[in-house]
């Protein structure tokens, strides 16, 4: 086959005579890779997506094409990639959603905290601690006022600023 723009010199023979015809062959690439699939897959992750695999387009030179992006990895908010598609000379584009969603609140470290048993007063207490499958260890937090100076039941709370779960903990004020 004639891959490039070429000039073709025909012959035309009797046997005893012959004389020579110039033809010129303009190959031009006018067509874009058209994507294999006329739409990509969302992708849905929690907390990030670190890589994903490039789509393909078919181009009627080249063939098989690879898609590349711009995009920056690990993807940490929701998104729209675009992907090109490129022969050399001609290019086309195809975008696919990424929904980064955490939908999961931090879990307790333990499962239950333990009772408090304090004589007068608690001046303060260790915050305990959660896991959350995007950002770790979470630190609670409390609305209660220190020193407590009365039993009660504090709540922990544990935020990772887009879930959150909470956690009692007892605490006694006996005076023995």
């Amino acid at each position: 086959p004639i891959t490039a723009s070429t000039t073709i010199t025909w012959t035309y023979s009797d046997g005893v005579n012959s004389s020579n015809q110039n033809q010129s062959i303009n190959i031009q690439d006018t067509t874009a890779p058209v994507a294999d699939v006329s739409t990509l897959p969302t992708i849905n992750a929690q907390c990030s997506v670190a890589s994903l695999t490039a789509p393909t387009a078919t181009d009627a030179c080249v063939g098989s094409v690879v898609g590349t992006t711009n995009a920056t990895f690990p993807i940490t908010a929701s998104t729209t990639v675009t992907w090109t598609y490129s022969d050399g000379v001609n290019s086309s584009q195809q975008n696919q959603t990424v929904t980064i969603a955490d939908t999961t609140a931090p879990v307790a470290d333990v499962s239950t905290l333990p009772t408090v048993n304090a004589q007068c007063s608690v001046a303060s207490l260790t915050a305990p601690t959660a896991t959350d499958n995007c950002a770790g260890t979470i630190t609670a937090t409390t609305n209660t006022i220190f020193p407590i100076t009365a039993s009660t039941t504090i709540t922990w709370t544990y935020s990772d600023g887009v879930n959150s779960s909470k956690q009692n903990q007892i605490n006694r004020i006996q005076d023995t």
